[in-house]
């Protein structure tokens, strides 16, 4: 039995035991916020070769960019970055919450620590899935992260009970099974936004996924800003072009006992 029919279980024989009080099924809830997405810049960085390190490079970047045209809007409604992930196919092999025959999912974080945490995961799962490491052991890229607020009044919050009583299946980081389950019955009981906690920030930040467009409350990202990664064989290094600051992960922090998790592969 799937997660969704577990719970509605649940609340029916409450109903009834209550005498029809509580209520009879899952209720959907308003969500209201600001999320997070780090997106890979569309063209490579081909600068990575004239410097020798990221501060270097960072400070080349900022020069370039200065001369980039503004990018253009999607449909003229929806910025390019907000309507990407609604309009690819399906993942080959699926998300979390999105099985692979099923449309994709827009993913954010509530904090830059999580969506780092997000994305330095799948950072290293492309490392891995090389055939062999690039010669100079490292690989440099570029980034994008900006916010978006959303809202809908057909959400969930999986942090909160009573889906918290299955925390162990939400968060498992091998398996995506069950939360695949649970994203195709929220699919079909007309979800359009939930928060979720991480399985990739120890931490346990909280993330949210959105199944519609109809759920962004803008149709422009905000305070975008550049960062640059470098991924070698045991780290992945965050680092921002105008703070100057950086976020690390390290490879055996995914680990789930000696080995690197690939759920969806």
């Amino acid at each position: 039995m799937g997660i969704w029919e577990a719970i509605s279980e649940d609340i029916a024989r409450q109903h009834i035991a209550s005498e029809h009080v509580a209520p009879e099924h899952i209720v959907p809830e308003h969500l209201n916020g600001l999320l997070l997405r780090v997106v890979e810049s569309q063209e490579q960085i081909a600068t990575n070769h004239l410097v020798d390190d990221l501060e270097k490079q960072a400070a080349l970047e900022d020069m370039l960019d200065n001369s980039k045209p503004p990018s253009p809007s999607v449909d003229g409604t929806l910025h390019y970055l907000l309507a990407t992930p609604f309009r690819y196919l399906p993942l080959p092999f699926g998300s979390r919450f999105g099985a692979k025959h099923e449309p994709r999912l827009f993913y954010g974080s509530l904090t830059t620590e999580t969506a780092f945490a997000e994305t330095g995961y799948y950072r290293f799962l492309f490392w891995l899935g090389m055939s062999s490491p690039p010669p100079s052991k490292n690989l440099v890229t570029q980034h994008t992260i900006f916010s978006v607020p959303y809202k809908t009044d057909a959400g969930l919050k999986l942090q909160n009970p009573p889906f918290s009583d299955y925390q162990k299946q939400l968060l498992n980081p091998a398996n995506y099974e069950d939360t695949q389950n649970l994203g195709h019955a929220m699919r079909d009981n007309n979800i359009d936004a939930f928060e979720y906690l991480s399985a990739r920030d120890n931490n346990r930040g909280v993330n949210v996924a959105l199944f519609t467009a109809g759920a962004l409350a803008a149709t422009k990202p905000n305070d975008q800003e550049q960062w640059i990664c470098e991924t070698t064989h045991e780290s992945v290094r965050f680092y921002s072009i105008a703070d100057r600051v950086s976020y690390s992960y390290r490879l055996n922090r995914y680990h789930v006992g000696e080995e690197f998790p690939e759920p969806a592969l």
